[in-house]
């Protein structure tokens, strides 16, 4: 492990999974019928990481292909937690029903391993400011990655042109509501 990630006891985790249960009202499910599993909050953009062709409705437990590889949305990711985290800041790193960590962005270097990735491949995977303002949920399932604060959403929005497929969501508004 490097420098960048220090794993955290479930005593110290404790805050952060109390803010995602409350504030995000986190419900995990394998079912499209409950999806997106949380309230996205405002400003959000949820990005579909799915092949064009996924039937949302059938999709429970079904693995397969993306639209993204996941070195580019770790890539994406890594520059815009370095762009609005301080170079002494560190995020929170939740896997869930696993072991979290503490992130500092700015000691990650390019294409290291990730401890717990970005990219939601077979779980849920979040990252929040330390003081929750920011922060990105992997849902696997859905296939989605949900960005959301002020500071993260414009830098993801800039760093992901291009390479981020389609906005399924924004602010938890279908995105042609959205506009």
């Amino acid at each position: 492990m490097n420098a960048a990630w220090e794993a955290v006891s479930r005593v110290v985790d404790e805050p952060a999974w109390y803010w995602v249960y409350d504030k995000l009202a986190f419900w995990p499910s394998t079912y499209a019928h409950a999806w997106p599993g949380f309230r996205e909050p405002v400003p959000s953009r949820t990005w579909d990481l799915s092949p064009g062709d996924l039937d949302r409705a059938s999709a429970e437990f079904r693995l397969g292909p993306y639209a993204v590889e996941e070195h580019q949305v770790a890539s994406i990711a890594l520059a815009a937690f370095r762009e609005v985290c301080g170079p002494d800041d560190w995020m929170w790193a939740l896997h869930w029903q696993h072991q979290s960590y503490r992130i500092r962005p700015h000691l990650m270097s390019e294409g290291a391993r990730w401890p717990v990735p970005v990219f939601p491949r077979a779980d849920y995977h979040l990252f929040l400011a330390a003081d929750f303002s920011y922060g990105t949920l992997g849902h696997p399932w859905e296939r989605t990655l949900c960005v959301f604060g002020e500071k993260l959403v414009p830098a993801f929005e800039r760093l992901g042109g291009g390479v981020l497929p389609s906005v399924l969501r924004r602010d938890g508004k279908p995105s042609a509501l959205a506009r």
